[in-house]
């Protein structure tokens, strides 16, 4: 297999940083590494999957043609407003000082859940809690290696997967491959797959039971990282798929030591190690208490930005061509919500500004809010148009709707292609 990539997706693999206008054209062959062509450096402002030409290995799904020129002037006014503010693309001291307090959180709520008995359970609670904060916080930017300029740097940052009880290779071909290109496309974006429990995509089978999702949903998502954790790991890990999708590449004997050494050390830290202190049960219903608040936290959070009404599924038509080029793929199915809330911004790692951080994954989320001043500008000009909500309340209950409307077995008017691009 060869896949010829345009040269924002060879960014998010390892390419040199370099002016946009270069746009130049690389390859990737079942590598880490991508080749360049043409010119020497190819794009860091651009999204780590952006192409026109790339297909999904089992589904023959592709962005149709385009110059790519909106993409291009738009990412050029965000390089230009960074230098202008003299920052950088990565994380700055603003992002250091949280990930040290989100650390110190995390340290010291575990060591309360293991030492201070007669609380211990509300430490288990808050634990969950500063999981999650590092999970949105310092993983996120790492392994979109927007953390630091340093790349052992963001390769420590992404780790921290490992830590919370994942794995950042997993994560690389979940998240930054396959959510990041085809976002909201069913088969591929696994982030919208739910073995058929939940409805999210006008385009998946309906059943019956469906009709009560908006309801019982809220029962499943406390459950959403102990499943992640303990049956989406392994399933990946053995079939080297997500979704329909192979891995980029196979994994080589350092990521099979490092997956079942960061397994055994999680089991280790979270289960006999405090079994030892407290007992079996105060354990295990600890454990569980914690996964019941990251799972619901990683669940709504990831939800809120991609599975309410506002978002679109697209379907790609006969020839696995979809509606629309990449960008306005993204502009199609990537809601904001609560862009005026500081602790929410500062809490999710800017992920509720889910439109700048799809359209520029390579860029740190402290620099989110200013892009989407700069969107908003582009916005009032006719250039593009954002989709939001503007309170966490209104975007839950744009989900809530989202699923209860997909409950019933006709759901046209939910499907894609009622997007507008602006010219």
């Amino acid at each position: 297999m060869r896949l010829t990539l345009d040269a924002p997706f060879a960014a998010g693999w390892g390419c040199p940083p370099g002016n946009f206008a270069s746009y130049s054209a690389c390859k990737i062959a079942n590598t880490r590494s991508c080749l360049c062509t043409s010119v020497s450096k190819c794009v860091a402002y651009g999204a780590i999957t952006i192409t026109n030409t790339i297909k999904a290995d089992a589904m023959n799904v592709q962005f149709p043609p385009s110059d790519r020129r909106f993409y291009q002037q738009l990412s050029q006014q965000v390089q230009h407003m960074l230098e202008q503010q003299g920052e950088a693309k990565t994380g700055n001291r603003q992002l250091w000082h949280k990930a040290l307090i989100i650390t110190a959180i995390y340290v010291a709520s575990y060591l309360g859940l293991l030492l201070v008995e007669p609380a211990n359970s509300l430490f288990w609670l808050l634990h969950g809690v500063a999981t999650a904060l590092v999970g949105f916080n310092i993983m996120h930017d790492g392994a979109h290696a927007s953390f630091s300029k340093i790349a052992w740097v963001n390769r420590c940052a992404a780790l921290t997967f490992n830590v919370i009880g994942s794995h950042r290779f997993y994560w690389a071909q979940k998240h930054n491959r396959s959510h990041h290109s085809f976002t909201n496309v069913m088969g591929v974006d696994e982030d919208i797959d739910a073995f058929g429990l939940i409805r999210m995509s006008p385009h998946q089978a309906h059943h019956g039971f469906h009709r009560y999702q908006h309801l019982y949903v809220w029962l499943l998502y406390p459950f959403t990282s102990l499943f992640w954790f303990f049956v989406l790991d392994y399933k990946a890990y053995y079939r080297e798929k997500i979704a329909t999708r192979q891995y980029s590449q196979s994994q080589t004997w350092h990521d099979h030591v490092e997956f079942w050494a960061s397994k055994i050390t999680y089991l280790l830290v979270y289960l006999w190690l405090p079994a030892q202190l407290l007992g079996w049960q105060t354990t295990l219903l600890g454990f569980l208490l914690m996964h019941f608040v990251l799972g619901t936290l990683f669940a709504v959070v990831f939800q809120l930005a991609h599975v309410v009404e506002q978002a679109e599924f697209p379907a790609p038509n006969q020839n696995g061509v979809l509606p629309y080029d990449w960008a306005h793929h993204q502009l199609a199915t990537t809601v904001d919500f609560a862009p005026n809330s500081r602790w929410l911004t500062w809490a999710l790692g800017g992920l509720n500004f889910q439109l700048e951080h799809h359209l520029f994954p390579r860029i740190s989320h402290v620099h989110y809010p200013a892009i989407h001043r700069l969107l908003c500008q582009c916005q009032q000009a006719g250039q593009l148009s954002i989709k939001q909500y503007p309170t966490l309340g209104q975007a839950i209950q744009g989900h809530y709707r989202h699923l209860r409307q997909l409950g019933h077995a006709n759901t046209p008017e939910l499907v894609s292609n009622h997007y507008t691009a602006p010219q």
